[in-house]
C-alpha cells in the first residue's frame, strides 16, 4: 500500500496531468549515499614557482615583533593583544622578514 500523498503532492499531480510540461519539476526519487571512491594522491600541476623557504629557527627568543595590536571582535564584547611577528632567524643564519600588519 503506498504512503499517502500530501495535498501539495495531490496538486503537483493534476498539475502534471493537465500541462505534461511540468513533469520535469517534480521531485526525483532518492538514490541513497554516493559511494565511497580512492584518490590517486596524484599532486596538482599547478602551484609555486619552485622556490621554497624552509622557515625552520633554532631559538624562539631571538624572535621580533612589532608594536603591540589590540584586535576587537566584530560585536565589541572580546578585544585580544598580540605582537605580530616582525623577524625570524632561520637555522642557516638568515632572517625572514614579515610586513608590518595593518593598522
Amino acid at each position: 500500500m503506498p504512503a499517502p500523498s500530501s495535498p501539495l503532492q495531490d496538486a503537483i499531480d493534476r498539475l502534471v496531468k493537465r500541462e505534461p510540461g511540468w513533469e520535469k519539476f517534480k521531485r526525483p526519487p532518492d538514490k541513497g549515499g554516493r559511494p565511497g571512491a580512492v584518490s590517486t594522491g596524484r599532486p596538482s600541476a599547478t602551484g609555486g614557482n619552485g622556490q621554497q623557504v624552509a622557515l625552520e629557527e633554532l631559538d624562539a627568543s631571538l624572535r621580533e615583533y612589532w608594536g603591540a595590536k589590540i584586535l576587537t571582535s566584530s560585536d565589541g564584547l572580546f578585544t585580544i593583544e598580540v605582537e605580530p611577528l616582525k623577524k625570524l632567524r632561520l637555522k642557516d643564519g638568515s632572517d625572514f622578514l614579515f610586513a608590518e600588519p595593518p593598522a
